[in-house]
């Protein structure tokens, strides 16, 4: 009966901590692909919305060269390189990283930039040591607007990812030469605030899932504690069986053994019980019982 009470209880009990064990594993993998998934849709649109900013500084900037240089028409490169407000024209920050440039369409010579150990450096000369940054000033042959990613050591020596924009300013200057003007930023810049929410968000996930481990180590322990009283009830349940049996047989061929007597009967009447306990006195009993029952029936039965 105690049996058929707990063992089926307890089943149920075990039952339900798996599934409260599968549904907390479910619910930190469907947090942590939901946490993936702002980051990944955060990233794409910060990077839109920075590629959109770094095109309307270039096209701003190409705009007010394109002015400065119709009001201007008698100054030729030198003259602009020699000008202090041109130069605040062409060279203009871009966010905290970036900077707008100036360079000759034609020759892709570097004619203004922040950094004035840069100018003059010819652009074809970095086709080897730069090839995808030299494919895309390439792409732009003709004048027209030219975009996309490219990687660019920074002052501090280390390689990093840049986007820029390109667009040529659409005024010669008085030696006839057209200024394409680069708006350029590194891409990291665009993600930093994405970088600071993941960061935010995957501190949020790993404390969530070391509870949800706590959690499942605690229902882990809950399940062994639930086995071993299972099978402790099983152990009890076989012990207690066991030991009515080593009760009962003994008493029910006492008994059988009495009636037969109670008949008249000495025939099949061994008692083979060892007990050593009050089951095994009361056999012996028994036993001598029979043996002065035999002698007084033979006696009885000689007299008559």
């Amino acid at each position: 009966m105690l049996a058929v009470s707990i063992i089926p209880l307890t089943l149920l009990g075990f039952a339900s901590l798996q599934e409260s064990n599968a549904l907390s594993s479910d619910i930190a993998l469907e947090a942590e692909g939901i946490g993936e998934l702002a980051i990944e849709q955060s990233s794409s649109a910060l990077t839109d919305l920075g590629i959109e900013l770094v095109k309307t500084k270039a096209e701003d900037v190409a705009g007010q060269v394109k002015r400065y240089i119709k009001d201007h028409p008698e100054m030729t490169v030198a003259d602009l390189q020699n000008d202090p407000e041109f130069q605040s024209i062409i060279v203009q920050p871009v966010g905290e990283t970036g900077f707008t440039t100036g360079m000759d369409a034609d020759s892709l010579v570097i004619i203004f930039h922040q950094n004035p150990g840069d100018v003059g450096i010819d652009l074809h000369s970095l086709q080897e040591s730069n090839p995808n940054y030299y494919k895309l000033q390439q792409s732009g042959w003709g004048y027209i607007d030219t975009s996309g990613y490219y990687s660019w050591t920074d002052e501090n020596g280390i390689l990093r990812d840049k986007y820029g924009y390109y667009v040529v300013a659409e005024a010669p200057t008085a030696d006839n030469v057209f200024i394409r003007v680069g708006s350029t930023v590194y891409l990291d810049e665009f993600l930093a605030p994405v970088m600071n929410t993941n960061a935010a968000i995957q501190k949020r996930l790993d404390e969530a899932n070391s509870k949800i481990s706590a959690s499942t180590s605690e229902m882990s322990t809950a399940n062994t504690i639930l086995i071993i009283t299972v099978l402790t009830i099983l152990v009890v349940a076989l012990v207690s069986v066991l030991f009515a049996n080593s009760i009962t047989a003994p008493l029910k061929r006492l008994a059988e053994v009495a009636d037969k007597v109670s008949m008249g009967e000495t025939d099949d009447t061994d008692i083979e019980i060892k007990n050593d306990d009050e089951i095994g006195d009361l056999a012996d009993s028994f036993k001598r019982m029979i043996v002065s029952m035999k002698y007084y029936m033979e006696k009885a039965k000689k007299e008559s």
